[in-house]
């Protein structure tokens, strides 16, 4: 089951219960003390529903959006939102620290990343310009965008990776694969782990990015 439809199946049935003890409890209650007609009743408990459902998800998507653990309830194990830290040797063979925030909601996510070199200078940014989790084969592909500071263009690529995870029930700890620049008949071995499921700040990660993945470490 996809994230939306989990969610609004989630959404379904703690409204019909909501509506179900209001009209089997609150309904018959007030019909007796008013005098209302139960028709009219009834019209009144299908705008209510409608208007029910619509607060629900906004509220619902409002704790979504700071309440890490109903986050991942809800997206199960296509939770990937988060801080990711990894490493790639690049084509000189030295070793790059990655730094990638996943930004997740019901509809999707995106990525935006950053490379570091072994000193911990900026390397490159990217951005995806598409992507896709296909939660029975744990694995993850997305396009790319790619600003390398000693290089005067953009470079465009393609990363297809297989997860880490306990199970396809659960959400992916790490990833492994490969990223190719189109431009370039060479690609490269990425790796990461997931660091923390909130959006840790740039230098913050960097810092741990090395204890894990420093060229002794690895």
């Amino acid at each position: 089951m996809t994230p939306s439809a989990k969610f609004n199946a989630l959404l379904a049935s703690v409204t019909v219960t909501i509506m179900f003890v209001l009209v089997a409890y609150v309904a018959p209650e007030a019909t007796s003390l008013s005098g209302v007609i139960p028709f009219a009743l009834s019209f009144a408990a299908l705008i209510s529903s409608a208007g029910l459902y619509r607060l629900l998800s906004i509220a619902i998507r409002w704790l979504m959006e700071r309440w890490d653990w109903l986050h991942g309830v809800i997206l199960g194990p296509h939770y990937v939102h988060g801080t990711w830290i990894g490493w790639f040797d690049g084509h000189s063979n030295e070793r790059r620290y990655m730094v990638e925030h996943f930004v997740q909601n019901l509809d999707g996510f995106v990525i935006t990343g950053r490379s570091y070199t072994g000193k911990k200078k900026e390397h490159g940014y990217w951005e995806s310009e598409s992507t896709m989790l296909d939660v029975r084969k744990g694995r993850l592909v997305f396009t790319y965008k790619f600003d390398v500071l000693t290089q005067t263009s953009s470079l465009t690529g393609i990363h297809s990776s297989l997860f880490e995870r306990l199970s396809a029930r659960h959400a992916p700890t790490g990833y492994s694969g490969l990223a190719h620049d189109l431009n370039d008949h060479v690609r490269i071995a990425v790796h990461s782990q997931k660091m923390s499921s909130k959006l840790v700040p740039w230098a913050e990660a960097l810092i741990e990015a090395e204890k894990r993945f420093g060229a002794s470490s690895v």
